[in-house]
């Protein structure tokens, strides 16, 4: 089923109208000549409505006089009329540090930073003392309220009411306060006692405008709006009021007059620059609204109408990790925003987090119980989480509130399947369909509901139903009729709906594909092949029609063909992120990884933001051992993909191969934090805290694993860790026992015999690991495990048992092998240098087979030979005293008693305890 997304940003207006009652950005309306000359004119303009020419005079005063406090304090006042926050604050700062007095900046001062979102100065500058003037005081109230701390902000205005009944300031705060709270009546009597006393008051007539577009009676709105132009012609906020009701109601053309009116007058004004951006975004011109927004928060970035607004369009083009981040600060600060809620949720769906989305959406249900938009989240959510009845009962809800919405019906249909009633469902996706005739989506569901349940006939009238609807012009029915065709073992017929398919579109892949599937079944590559050239013709740079020819390729084992193929992908499209990283998978899967390197690197750093391009890059430089490289790559892409749990987990994984165990801990701990119930790194920290001694943390953090999931048996299997790395094996058995009858699976068969072994039961051990196998004796996992404890305890034969055993099932499993021949040259066995020859030809770059290989060849005589393998596996493998070893052995039955010298001294030097190292040091004696 298509997601169910919020419809694009629908009344972003009302969103921004949320903001903007939260964000009060009480914007009120906007030679040789001597200083009070200037002064003068500045003032008579700003009382003509004039505000640039009043900026002009201002900046030729401040020309001549840069500290003229007074010039200083009336364009930050204007540049606050105009909405040009930046500019206010930069003045008014300026004004505040040549000495005006403070009761005359403040308040000025202090709407600039709510201007800009910045709550928390307006807290710490403004401090909370009676002494303060009321006005100043109110615009506490509002950062409180602006960050969500309603009930201080509430305090605020009551106390100054109390002192003052009529505090213009602590009114509106409290209107605002109510209209958050849907109570609009208490809102709207608040307004109306302010305006009783100050009617024309400009910030009291944009709520009254506000409270009318909240309650959707935009004709009313829009007349406030026009009154405050009557009484200040030049007040953008106005205008930009007026261009936000334009694009709800999809007025474009005129929603852009009116910002062209506004930008005459504050070309900076972030509330411009934002609904611009909206206006942008409503048009679908997505990247033109980003580059607006990211202007906006570039200076101001805690601007929450422009980080709700900056989520949408993150969303929209693709980028659900970028529009993950924007959301969850503006959530952070308003928790219960419908829209931001649901776009959030829309995300974790994206994600498959169905339990975080139904998190986020259970308290939305019950404020807004009739938002459709929002049950069909829900009940998608629950869907996904395979709960049918629950989201059963949401598409229901849904669609009793929006009869004729096709989506809902096919949803409800989707989940009636889950829950077995097949009739209803094909009844609810037959609606689906009827009441969207354009679109094939429902249709197309239903044929497939249809060629699941083996209604194939029944498949075949609704697709050609849905064929004389669309009048034949969609090559999606066609192919689509093609593989009703092949369900029904009609191969002519099938052929002959995707050819018709090409007919309408030629490089239409599904169709191609299809066909070329039937190429190869009646074994036909080339026809396949050629089939895929012709429409390459048509379309020289399809990077789709180029992968398609280099999986065929690949398929028959033409694996330079396919390079070219995928080589001709990227060099036709070389600013394309998509083919681009087929090739370099192609190269890294392949044995090119300085290729995929350089092609990755290339790629990732042409495309920088872009986190499949830098997920590339760090899983090449991981496979071509590049780990801190590797490390410093992902590191970066956790910087966009905030949200990955498993992302975090393989930065822990590089932190450990690169020793770094106290960074691994952190890595694994932030994943714990993103995703709580993510098994894995539960398991990996206790791992790390054995490793780093810190038994006691590890033990709690088994014990917490058992408690937040009892049923499974992981918390049980942890502990039984902790206590073997205690030296309590007899504990840990009961604790194997216990995870193993909840889970009775191979590995932990192994620990529970390790335990049994441990503490002296080897005879429950043996009998336990002996009735497993006989039950499963195609675990071979289990069984290579007791093989290795036969051989670890020198009883070669019963270790040669168990391996041929799993060699019989397994002929490519190089570790049985390799310790097969071990065995049987312990054994004196002739077969040991055949089978170690037959581990090589698998392995041949493998320090453990070489080395078997070469000890075998050095007992048997072949001194020449164990020489050379014996020399490779040591370079392999330089940390193993025993590979070490015995290359000295070869290199002293080889006549070369100085070689073999300078090789046991630098071995017994580097390591003071290895089993070979009384046989290393009586032979360097000898020598």
């Amino acid at each position: 089923m298509a997601r169910s997304l919020p419809r694009p940003f629908p009344g972003l207006p009302a969103a921004a109208l949320c903001c903007t009652l939260l964000l009060p950005l009480l914007t009120a309306c906007h030679g040789t000549q001597s200083s009070e000359s200037l002064l003068a004119d500045a003032q008579q303009y700003r009382q003509k409505g004039e505000a640039r020419a009043a900026i002009i005079q201002l900046k030729n005063l401040l020309q001549k006089e840069p500290d003229n406090k007074a010039a200083r304090l009336l364009l930050g006042s204007i540049y606050i009329d105009t909405g040009e926050a930046l500019s206010a604050e930069k003045e008014l700062r300026k004004a505040k540090s040549l000495g005006l007095a403070s009761q005359q900046v403040m308040p000025l001062l202090g709407k600039a930073w709510l201007m800009l979102g910045q709550f928390d100065k307006v807290l710490a500058e403004i401090p909370d003392d009676a002494a303060q003037p009321a006005s100043v005081l109110a615009l506490r109230g509002d950062a409180l309220l602006a960050l969500g701390r309603q009930d201080e902000a509430r305090a605020v205005y009551a106390r100054l009411l109390e002192a003052h009944p009529d505090q213009l300031e602590a009114l509106l705060g409290l209107a605002r306060l109510a209209a958050l709270q849907q109570q609009v009546p208490a809102a709207e009597l608040l307004l109306a006692q302010a305006l009783k006393g100050a009617p024309a008051n400009l910030d009291a007539l944009r709520l009254q405008g506000d409270l009318l577009r909240l309650q959707g009676k935009n004709g009313a709105a829009r007349l406030a709006y026009m009154h405050i132009l009557k009484i200040k012609p030049d007040n953008t906020q106005a205008h930009i009021d007026l261009a936000n009701l334009d694009i709800l109601e999809n007025r474009y053309l005129e929603a852009a007059a009116q910002l062209a009116t506004a930008r005459k007058t504050a070309p900076n004004s972030l509330g411009l620059l934002q609904t611009q951006a909206l206006l942008d975004f409503r048009e679908g011109k997505h990247k033109a609204a980003l580059q607006g927004l990211q202007l906006v928060l570039k200076a101001a970035p805690d601007h929450m109408p422009s980080i709700l607004l900056a989520g949408a369009v993150q969303l929209a083009l693709g980028s659900p990790p970028q529009a993950e981040s924007y959301l969850r600060r503006f959530l952070a600060v308003y928790p219960r925003h419908l829209y931001a809620v649901k776009m959030m949720a829309s995300i974790e769906l994206m994600r498959n987090k169905t339990d975080a989305a139904i998190d986020l959406l259970q308290p939305m249900l019950a404020a807004f119980p009739e938002d459709v938009e929002l049950l069909s989240l829900a009940g998608e959510a629950h869907l996904r989480a395979r709960q049918y009845d629950k989201a059963t009962a949401y598409f229901e809800q849904a669609s009793i509130l929006a009869p004729d919405t096709a989506k809902l019906h096919a949803a409800l249909g989707i989940s009636r399947l889950g829950q077995g009633e097949n009739g209803r469902a094909i009844s609810e996706l037959e609606r689906a369909s009827m009441l969207d005739k354009s679109t094939p989506q429902a249709g197309t569901m239903l044929v497939m509901t249809l060629l699941r349940n083996k209604q194939n006939d029944k498949a075949l009238a609704s697709v050609k139903m849905m064929e004389q609807q669309q009048k034949g012009t969609n090559p999606l029915l066609l192919n689509l009729k093609g593989g009703v065709y092949l369900a029904l073992h009609d191969l002519p017929a099938a052929r002959a709906s995707f050819e018709q398919a090409l007919g309408m579109d030629p490089v239409y892949l599904p169709a191609l594909n299809n066909l070329a599937q039937i190429d190869l079944v009646e074994k036909k590559p080339e026809q396949a092949r050629q089939r895929f050239e012709r429409a390459l013709a048509k379309a020289p740079k399809n990077a789709d029609l180029c992968a398609a020819l280099a999986k065929l390729a690949a398929s028959q084992g033409k694996t330079d063909e396919a390079r070219r193929w995928l080589e001709r992908a990227h060099r036709d499209n070389p600013d394309a992120v998509a083919p681009a990283l087929l090739l370099s998978n192609f190269y890294l899967k392949t044995g090119a990884p300085d290729k995929a390197l350089e092609l990755a690197r290339t790629l990732q750093t042409g495309h920088p933001g872009d986190a499949d391009a830098l997920a590339l890059r760090a899983q090449v430089e991981y496979s071509a051992g590049l780990a801190p490289a590797a490390l410093d790559s992902y590191i970066k892409l956790a910087s966009i993909q905030t949200t990955s749990a498993p992302l975090q987990m393989r930065i822990a994984s590089l932190h450990m191969a690169l020793g770094d165990h106290h960074n691994a801990l952190q890595a694994v701990k932030r994943a714990q934090a993103l995703d709580p119930a993510l098994l894995e790194a539960r398991v990996v920290e206790v791992a790390m805290l054995l490793t780093l001694n810190r038994q006691r943390e590890a033990l709690a953090v088994a014990r917490q694993v058992q408690e937040q999931q009892p049923k499974l048996a992981a918390g049980y299997k942890l502990e039984g860790d902790v206590l073997m790395e205690q030296k309590l094996p007899q504990q840990a058995v009961k604790l194997y026992q216990h995870a193993f009858g909840i889970s009775p699976i191979g590995p932990l068969q192994v620990q529970l015999y390790r335990a049994l072994q441990a503490s002296g039961q080897e005879r429950e051990a043996d009998a336990r690991m002996a009735a497993w196998l006989k039950e499963h004796p195609e675990d071979l996992p289990t069984r290579t495990y007791l093989a290795g404890t036969r051989l670890a305890a020198k009883q070669y034969r019963a270790a040669i048992e168990q391996f041929q055993y799993v060699v019989a099932k397994d002929a490519g499993n190089v570790v049985a092998l390799n310790d097969l021949a071990w065995a049987y040259q312990q054994e004196k066995d002739p077969r040991a240098l055949a089978t170690a020859e037959q581990a090589l030809k698998l392995a041949p770059e493998n320090a453990a087979v070489l080395d078997t290989l070469g000890w075998i060849a050095l007992e048997q005589g072949d001194v020449k030979r164990a020489t050379t393998l014996l020399r490779k596996a040591a370079g392999l493998a330089p940390a193993s005293p025993e590979v070490q070893y015995h290359l000295g052995a070869a290199l002293a039955k080889s006549g070369d008693k100085g070689g073999a010298r300078k090789q046991l001294e630098q071995l017994l030097a580097a390591n003071k305890d290895f089993p070979q190292r009384a046989a290393a040091q009586a032979l360097l004696t000898q020598l």
